[in-house]
């Protein structure tokens, strides 16, 4: 059976370097066979660094820049989900989307209020809540989660 190979594949990093090499920190999950059967790569990440950082460890980078076609820094852009080290899940809003994707005529209200009527992605932060709502989510940098987050 053929390998399969995407078109495109977007993935979040925690870190990626200004040539392309990407850090994940904690599992990757399929991000890095995603990222290697893809033709085109783009990459989102939570901050860029200087080469050099990526140089320090570099066991640790786990796509070579040669395979990344554009970089995105997109502070919080996994979010409703977890970015392991920077901030934790989101189970409110995963919560206010589960109860609206019930049913299309809800889940439609929620495509309206949380996708296609947002004109950028600080307004979408800002529609999540804000400042207040991202420092909730603030991951511990050693646990790497949010210790306090109310989860249920």
């Amino acid at each position: 059976m053929p390998a399969i190979q995407t078109d495109v594949t977007i993935i979040h990093a925690q870190v990626v370097d200004a040539q392309g090499t990407v850090r994940i920190y904690g599992q990757n999950f399929g991000d890095e066979q995603q990222a290697k059967c893809a033709k085109k790569l783009i990459v989102t990440c939570e901050e860029t660094v200087e080469p050099e950082v990526l140089r320090e460890y570099p066991e640790h980078n786990i796509i070579p820049f040669f395979r990344v076609d554009a970089i995105v820094r997109a502070p919080y852009g996994a979010h409703p989900y977890a970015c392991y080290r920077y901030y934790d899940y989101d189970p409110e809003f995963l919560g206010l989307y589960h109860k609206r994707a019930r049913d299309d005529e809800t889940f439609e209200e929620f495509l309206d209020e949380y996708v296609y009527g947002i004109k950028d992605w600080e307004e979408y932060l800002e529609k999540i809540g804000g400042d207040e709502k991202l420092r909730k989510l603030k991951a511990d940098k050693k646990l790497g989660y949010a210790s306090k987050l109310k989860r249920r």
